[in-house]
């Protein structure tokens, strides 16, 4: 018997995050999905922002012991490993990992660093990396670059405009601001707390389209 294609018409937006997440569940990982607009009219191509489609929903699917990523020149492994699934409308389901280390001698001290990976169980490809503020003790707060003003690893200085989606949706302040020690970047940075998964999780998102997509 062939296969079927189904069609599900005008989800609401509170509920396609559970669709996509129970489509993946049942093995259905690459749903096509198109906005529409309020008439049920579809978007014109160009017209939504591809950054600012983030999971308000992710879920721990996952926790592996034994991960480690092989970086240039060393091996680095970490103290614990969980896998996350968000829906987004570009991609449906999305698996994001996040690796956690602490690295010696980083900025002066040993840092805790958080590492996010785009996963289907272990570490394969780097989106993001956390690493603890001067002020870790207290705030329990860490903080990663935001890369990507030239479609590529470029950082943003001072004065430059952020994506909208920074702007709107997350905390942002200086490198420089968090981290002093000399040498260190003063580019932005996104802040979140240690148990802030989400905010990591939408970040290292973002960071992945904006980075890797041609």
């Amino acid at each position: 018997m062939c296969p079927f294609s189904v069609t599900v018409q005008h989800v609401p937006d509170r509920e396609l995050g559970p669709l996509l997440i129970r489509l993946a569940h049942a093995g259905f990982h690459d749903p096509l999905i198109e906005p529409v607009g309020a008439d049920g009219a579809s978007d014109e191509a160009g017209t939504a922002d591809p950054v600012a489609d983030i999971s308000d929903d992710w879920r721990l699917v996952g926790e592996r012991e034994g991960q480690s990523y092989q970086w240039p020149g060393r091996r680095e492994h970490y103290s614990r490993y969980r896998v996350f699934i968000g829906a987004t409308r570009a991609e449906g389901a999305v698996h994001i990992g996040l690796g956690e280390t602490i690295r010696e001698n980083k900025w002066g001290r040993d840092r805790k660093y958080v590492v996010a990976f785009l996963s289907s169980g272990s570490p394969q490809q780097p989106v993001a990396e956390f690493v603890a503020a001067d002020d870790y003790r207290e705030t329990r707060e860490l903080v990663a670059v935001i890369r990507g003003s030239d479609g590529g690893r470029r950082m943003y200085s001072a004065g430059e405009a952020l994506p909208r989606v920074y702007e709107a949706r997350f905390r942002t302040q200086m490198y420089s601001e968090r981290v002093v020690y000399p040498g260190v970047w003063n580019k932005a940075v996104v802040v979140a707390g240690e148990d802030d998964e989400a905010t990591m999780l939408n970040h290292a998102l973002i960071q992945g389209r904006r980075r890797y997509r041609r």
